[in-house]
């Protein structure tokens, strides 16, 4: 066995395995909003000291992801209309941007890459696969904004998206706007197809206002989704 199979993990490796094993569950509402997150357990379930746990939240808590409150300990954050309003406002510079550049310079490949996961979303939808559904609304996109040659971006996108993800789920209890989600993807495959940036950017920036009125009349005037006992 090579010496590289057997080196010992490095603690930093540790603690980016767990913070993203999190991250990964609270971005997709399997650990609910509210739920609290005690070092003892979070170690004993993966394994590990509560040093790289301890560390896991923090850089969760930097994203917003989970919040600390004295003698309370950490907890994932709830979902709050201040919170997704913030999100929101970030998407609409980047996905805006790169709807319309995406648009102008989409190739045959991309746009092949999009009608196949509009008919995946399709497919999921009548399925009621929510998660191969999520898959395949951000697919779709991704085919267009990576024709416009900004992988510095993608990137700041992506870190935004593990953050909406939770909030898209839970627009997507409601049947309605389950099915209304799919209008989106399908103004910007057109727009796309028509090679007019100026129309994919409107396409983009209307669905945005659209899922964060949705969810604003979901949330409710609360400043939070309640969340569960401690």
């Amino acid at each position: 066995m090579s010496d590289q199979a057997v080196t010992p993990l490095e603690v930093s490796s540790v603690e980016d395995a767990v913070y993203r094993a999190l991250r990964s569950e609270i971005g997709r509402l399997e650990m609910a909003p509210g739920q609290r997150l005690r070092l003892e357990e979070l170690a004993g379930r993966f394994q590990v000291s509560l040093t790289p746990v301890r560390h896991a939240l923090r850089r969760l808590e930097s994203e917003g992801l989970v919040e600390s409150l004295p003698r309370r300990g950490s907890s994932v954050a709830p979902l709050s209309v201040e919170e997704l309003e913030e999100i929101q406002a970030l998407r609409l510079g980047l996905e805006t941007f790169l709807a319309r550049h995406g648009a102008e310079a989409c190739t045959a490949e991309a746009l092949a890459e999009m009608g196949a996961a509009r008919r995946e979303m399709e497919h999921a939808f009548r399925a009621g696969d929510l998660d191969a559904y999520l898959s395949s609304f951000w697919s779709l996109r991704d085919a267009c904004y990576r024709c416009a040659g900004r992988p510095r971006l993608l990137r700041t996108l992506e870190d935004q998206r593990i953050r909406v993800e939770r909030y898209v789920l839970y627009l997507c209890r409601d049947p309605e706007a389950f099915a209304d989600l799919r209008r989106g993807p399908d103004t910007l495959l057109e727009a796309c197809r028509a090679r007019d940036g100026e129309a994919a950017e409107a396409a983009t920036r209307d669905a945005l206002a659209w899922v964060l009125a949705e969810l604003q009349r979901m949330l409710g005037d609360s400043e939070a989704v309640p969340v569960e006992s401690a």
